[in-house]
């Protein structure tokens, strides 16, 4: 199989969509011809990938996050995305190269270039849909659902459901989200979200450890911290957690914009039991997260679609037990059945904390097995696994 890759984060993004981009990559290569990646940043760094001869990676040199872009103008760098592939793809003499092509959405502008590339040649067309987007949007009321910003955003959304042969998702509880949408029934799959949880024993540096006191019991927070994540109720729980002075909340990752307002609250507050980090390299999070006590997660309440947020992931891949600050949906209920820590559905900081102080206790009893956290990942959401359902699908 000669294959096209088309993610907007890779290898050196600092986030759990280009590990598991990266981590999907290399598991994909040992049974195809030929890999080519479609990424929108350039990286300069050194690749992992340039020891395998049948995987190229190449950089669209596009940012969607460039410090102070409005959402306009991301709109409008989106909608290029395209383009500037299929002159790429046409440098590359391969406008008819490829058997399959799998797009990672977000973001939700790959489709007219998948569309495209079946005119030259017939391939499987398989997405892999994470955030339903612009549906989140909506619940969150960054977009209003008659406007035409929502319209133009719901007709790119329907071409790569209507470009799929198969739309892999990521839950259950998203199957209804298609009710409503023609001819994609018999497109759905539950392709679980993957890790690759292979051992590390690599260590923090010496220049973040000097930065972690010692005698702490961290709670760690990794990646994003915005709107759809409800800062503002995971910064009132800190608030509220500063006399439990066994502890330290520790947030690294988070995008410029929100690291200002996490650190302007802080000051504002006071807060001691606050410590931001900026992102880390993928080699070492594992690290962290077994120095920490508590992984957070944080997803905003009126999210009406179901979410499975990679850093979840990782703290179950290294047997750390997880608070989760969200509303009702299929996470919670993981949680629960599988014991793997405790979930706050409210919006008030000071039962956030008292589930919280509960959850301590269950780690303090031995009511959190560890090793069947990490056994979780292993047994079920392997890369291997991941891998194995998309040729099943495309076969």
């Amino acid at each position: 199989m000669k294959i096209g890759i088309f993610t907007e984060y890779f290898e050196h993004d600092k986030n759990s969509a280009g590990r598991h981009m990266s981590d999907l990559v290399k598991e994909l290569s040992i049974s195809s011809e030929s890999i080519d990646v479609f990424t929108l940043y350039k990286h300069s760094n050194k690749s992992s990938f340039d020891e395998l001869d049948n995987v190229e990676i190449h950089s669209l040199n596009v940012s969607l996050n460039a410090k102070n872009k409005s959402l306009s103008k991301r709109f409008f760098t989106e909608l290029l995305i395209s383009l500037r592939t299929f002159f790429v793809i046409l440098r590359l003499k391969k406008l008819s190269h490829f058997d399959v092509l799998i797009w990672y959405s977000p973001t939700i502008f790959w489709g007219p270039i998948i569309k495209l590339l079946n005119f030259f040649k017939k391939s499987h067309k398989y997405l892999i849909l994470r955030d339903i987007f612009p549906k989140w949007a909506i619940d969150l009321e960054i977009l209003k659902k008659e406007g035409i910003k929502h319209k133009v955003l719901r007709a790119f959304e329907n071409l790569q459901y209507r470009t799929a042969d198969t739309i892999a998702i990521q839950t259950e509880g998203n199957i209804s989200y298609f009710d409503d949408i023609p001819n994609t029934s018999n497109k759905i799959k539950i392709l679980r979200n993957w890790y690759d949880s292979s051992p590390s024993e690599i260590h923090l540096p010496e220049s973040i450890c000097n930065k972690i006191p010692k005698n702490k019991k961290i709670l760690l927070y990794a990646g994003n911290l915005g709107i759809a994540q409800d800062q503002e109720l995971l910064l009132e729980t800190i608030k509220k957690m500063q006399d439990q002075e066994e502890f330290i909340f520790l947030l690294v990752g988070l995008k410029d914009k929100d690291k200002h307002n996490v650190e302007k609250y802080s000051s504002m507050q006071g807060l001691s039991n606050l410590l931001i980090l900026d992102s880390i390299d993928h080699k070492y999070m594992d690290a962290l997260c077994r120095r920490s006590y508590i992984g957070i997660f944080s997803l905003d309440k009126r999210h009406t679609t179901h979410n499975i947020p990679g850093k979840f992931l990782q703290y179950l891949s290294t047997g750390l037990p997880v608070f989760g600050l969200c509303g009702k949906g299929d996470i919670v209920k993981l949680i629960s059945d599988r014991g793997f820590g405790r979930t706050y559905l409210g919006n008030q900081a000071d039962e956030a904390v008292e589930i919280l102080k509960e959850l301590s206790s269950d780690i303090e009893n031995d009511r959190i097995d560890s090793a069947s956290l990490k056994n979780y990942i292993d047994d079920e959401l392997s890369t291997k696994s991941a891998v194995k359902h998309i040729l099943e699908s495309i076969s």
